[in-house]
C-alpha cells in the first residue's frame, strides 16, 4: 500500500485531501492515493477505470482532450486555408525536365531563382481534398488560396509554346476572350495569382489544353497535374479572400474550357456538369440580357462592371453564346432526342442578347444592334436584321447552326407511332417551320468549294466546315424518323451525310484537332449511310421494300389525314432537293466510298480524342466487322 494512503486528519480517521494531481480521475476527493488501484476504486468497482493523470502512460482524459485539439485545429484549416501551411511533395520527374522549363507557376520569388528550382512540388492540403480531387469533386469552400502559395509551384515547359499551341485551336473549344489581350497578360512576368494575370483557375486550365495538345509523349505526365490544379483553382476562384476583378468571366471561360475538355475526352456527364456551371454562372451573370432593347430587360447584375470598350462588350456577348452553345451540343450527345431541353429553354428564361460576332469585328469597334427575343424570334421566323456583319461572321453561322441542330433533334424527338391526327399536324408543322429556317440558314452560307484557301487562316475553314456540318446533320435528324416511308427524306439524309463527309474537297486531317461535336455528326453520317447501304443490298436481294430501321407513319390508324401531304408541301421549292448534285444516291459503290472516307476520319482524330474513338467504335460497320 502507497504511504498516502495512511495520511488522515488528525485526531478524526478521516482520510486528508491530497494535493491536486495526485487522486485518481475516477475518485477524485474520496481517493486514497493508492497505486496501481485506488482503495475506493477496489472496494466499489465502477464503469470507469482508475486511472492517474501523472501515470506512466496517457490517460484516457488525455487522449480525449488530443482528440478534440486535434479536431479543433482541422476545422481552423477548413475555415481558413489561407492560414494552413502546404505540404510540398517531390516529382522525380522533375530533374530530368527541368531543362525545359520557362515558367514555375505558383512561385513568389524572383524568376531566377525559381528557374533553378530542381523539383516539381504540388500543393497538398487534407486527405479529404486529395481523394475528391481523383475524381473531379472539387470544394469551392476548401481551397481558397491556398493553391497560390509560396510553397505550392508546378514547373511547365515552355508556356509560350503551350499558349500558342492552344490559341491554335482555342476557337475550336469555346475560348471567347480576346487571344492578344489574354495572351499579354498571362506572360507577364508577376506571380501566379496576381491581379494583372489571368485568374489561377483560367490559366491553369489554358495550360492544361497547351499540354493536351502537344504531342503524346512530350509533357504529357504533367496532364493530370494540371487538370487536379485546374479544377481545385477554378472552383476557388470565386471564392477567394482577395478576388480577381474579371473572376466572374474568366471561371465562366474556365467552366466552358473544362466542358469541351472532358467532352472531346469522352467524359460527357463531366462535361455536362461543367457546362451547367458555365451556364448558371452566365444566366447568374445577366449575359443573356445584353445589349437588350427592352430597357427593363437590360442586365441589372452587379457582379460584372460596365464594359471598357467594344472588345470587352464583344467577349461578353461571345461567353453567352459559347456556353450556349456548349451546353446544346452535349445534350444533344447525353440526352434522349425528346429531352434534349434545358436551362436555356425554362419558363423565365429571356434571352435578349445579340447574335455573336467574330472577335476581328469586335477589335474594329464593330458591335451587333440590341434586339430582343432573340431565339424566340429567329425560331418563329419574326423579321431579324442580318447585316453583312452577320454574314461574315463564322461565329454566329455556328452559334445558329448549332440551335438548328438542336431544334431538329427536339422535334424529330416528339414523334411516336399511332400519333392522333391533332398531334400529328402539329408535328408536321414544326417539321416544315425547322426546314425553312435550315434552308434558309444554308443559303447565308458560303459553299465549301468558293473558300479562298489562301488569304483564310485554319481556324475560319475549321470553323465554316462545322457551321455546314452542323446544318447537314439538323437534315439527318429531321428526316430520318420518315426515312422508311417516305423517298424524298432518306434522299436528304444520304445526300447530307455525303456532303459532310465530302466536306466540298477540303481535307480535314489538316484541322489536326475539330470541335468534338463532329464526332457525334460524323457517326450519325456513318450510320445514315450504313442504313441505306443495307436497303440497297435488301431490294436487291428481293425482299418486300428494303427500309430502314425507323417507323412508318403508313402503320398509323389514328391520323386520318396523310401525312405525305405535309411533306409533299415540304419538298415545294425545297433547295435541299433541288440540287441533283453528281453523287448518285442509288449507287452503292458510291456509298461505299463515302462510308470508307467518313471511317478514315474518325480513325485519324480517334487518335487524340477520346470522343472520335467512341464514335468510331460505336458505328455500324465497325459491329458489323
Amino acid at each position: 500500500m502507497n504511504s498516502n494512503s495512511s495520511q488522515t486528519l488528525y485526531g478524526t480517521g478521516i482520510p486528508r485531501p491530497l494535493k491536486r494531481g495526485k487522486a485518481c480521475l475516477t475518485c477524485r476527493r474520496r481517493c486514497d492515493g493508492a497505486r496501481p488501484i485506488c482503495g475506493p476504486c477496489q472496494r466499489t468497482p465502477k464503469d470507469d477505470p482508475c486511472e492517474y493523470a501523472n501515470g506512466p502512460g496517457r490517460s484516457r482524459a488525455q487522449v480525449l482532450q488530443e482528440t478534440v485539439s486535434r479536431l479543433e485545429a482541422r476545422l481552423r484549416e477548413y475555415e481558413h486555408p489561407e492560414e494552413t501551411p502546404s505540404m510540398v511533395l517531390f516529382d522525380p520527374y522533375q530533374q530530368v525536365h527541368a531543362h525545359h522549363s520557362d515558367e514555375i507557376m505558383h512561385g513568389s520569388s524572383s524568376s531566377q531563382s525559381i528557374r533553378s528550382s530542381p523539383t516539381l512540388s504540388f500543393s497538398g492540403t487534407s486527405p479529404l481534398r486529395s481523394s475528391q480531387a481523383s475524381k473531379y469533386g472539387v470544394s469551392s469552400g476548401s481551397s481558397d488560396r491556398a493553391s497560390t502559395s509560396a510553397e505550392s509551384r508546378i514547373s511547365l515547359p515552355g508556356t509560350r509554346n503551350l499558349l500558342e499551341r492552344f490559341f491554335a485551336n482555342a476557337v475550336s473549344f469555346g475560348f471567347f476572350l480576346n487571344h492578344s489581350r489574354f495572351s499579354d497578360s498571362a506572360l507577364l512576368p508577376l506571380d501566379f495569382g496576381h491581379q494583372s494575370r489571368p485568374c489561377p483557375g483560367l490559366l491553369s486550365t489554358v495550360y492544361l489544353w497547351g499540354i493536351h495538345l502537344s504531342s503524346p509523349t512530350q509533357h504529357r505526365y504533367l496532364e493530370h497535374t494540371l487538370l487536379m490544379r485546374a479544377l481545385r483553382d477554378t472552383a476557388s476562384d470565386l471564392s477567394t479572400s482577395n478576388p480577381h476583378p474579371l473572376r466572374f468571366m474568366h471561371t465562366i471561360q474556365a467552366e466552358t474550357l473544362l466542358g469541351y475538355y472532358f467532352f472531346r475526352n469522352g467524359e460527357v456527364l463531366q462535361a455536362k456538369r461543367h457546362a451547367s456551371s458555365a451556364a448558371s454562372l452566365a444566366l447568374g451573370c445577366g449575359l443573356n440580357t445584353l445589349r437588350s432593347s427592352h430597357e427593363q430587360q437590360q442586365s441589372s447584375s452587379n457582379n460584372l462592371l460596365p464594359p471598357q470598350d467594344a472588345i470587352e462588350e464583344g467577349e461578353r456577348i461571345n461567353a453567352f453564346w459559347a456556353v450556349f452553345t456548349l451546353y446544346r451540343d452535349i445534350s444533344l450527345t447525353v440526352d434522349p432526342l425528346k429531352s434534349v431541353c434545358g436551362v436555356f429553354d425554362a419558363p423565365g428564361c429571356w434571352i435578349d442578347t445579340p447574335w455573336p460576332l467574330d472577335m476581328d469585328m469586335y477589335r474594329n469597334n464593330i458591335l451587333p444592334t440590341r434586339s430582343s427575343s432573340t431565339v424566340y424570334e429567329f425560331l418563329n421566323h419574326i423579321q431579324q436584321n442580318v447585316d453583312e456583319h452577320q454574314l461574315a461572321s463564322a461565329t454566329n453561322m455556328v452559334t445558329k447552326a448549332s440551335l438548328l441542330l438542336h431544334q431538329a433533334s427536339f422535334v424529330a424527338g416528339q414523334y411516336y407511332p399511332n400519333l392522333p391526327t391533332a398531334d400529328a399536324q402539329i408535328l408536321f408543322a414544326a417539321f416544315q417551320s425547322v426546314h425553312h429556317l435550315i434552308d434558309f440558314l444554308r443559303s447565308q452560307l458560303s459553299p465549301l468549294e468558293e473558300l479562298d484557301h489562301q488569304n483564310q487562316n485554319l481556324s475560319t475553314f475549321r470553323e465554316i466546315y462545322l457551321a455546314h456540318s452542323l446544318i447537314h446533320g439538323s437534315i439527318i435528324r429531321l428526316n430520318e424518323i420518315f426515312s422508311d416511308s417516305d423517298a424524298g427524306c432518306r434522299q436528304n439524309c444520304v445526300k447530307s451525310a455525303q456532303a459532310m463527309i465530302h466536306g466540298g474537297g477540303l481535307n480535314v486531317a489538316e484541322f489536326e484537332c475539330v470541335n468534338p461535336i463532329m464526332g457525334t455528326l460524323w457517326g450519325l453520317a456513318c450510320q445514315t449511310l450504313v442504313q441505306e447501304i443495307i436497303r440497297l443490298r435488301s431490294v436487291r436481294s428481293g425482299e418486300a421494300q428494303g427500309s430502314w430501321s425507323y417507323p412508318s407513319f403508313q402503320s398509323s390508324k389514328t391520323v386520318s389525314i396523310s401525312p405525305f401531304s405535309y411533306r409533299q408541301d415540304l419538298h415545294a421549292g425545297s433547295g435541299i432537293n433541288e440540287d441533283k448534285g453528281d453523287l448518285p444516291l442509288d449507287s452503292e459503290d458510291s456509298l461505299l466510298a463515302s462510308l470508307q472516307q467518313d471511317l478514315s476520319v474518325l480513325t485519324f482524330f480517334s487518335a487524340n480524342s477520346v470522343m472520335m474513338n467512341k464514335s468510331f467504335l460505336s458505328s455500324p460497320l465497325f459491329n458489323e466487322r
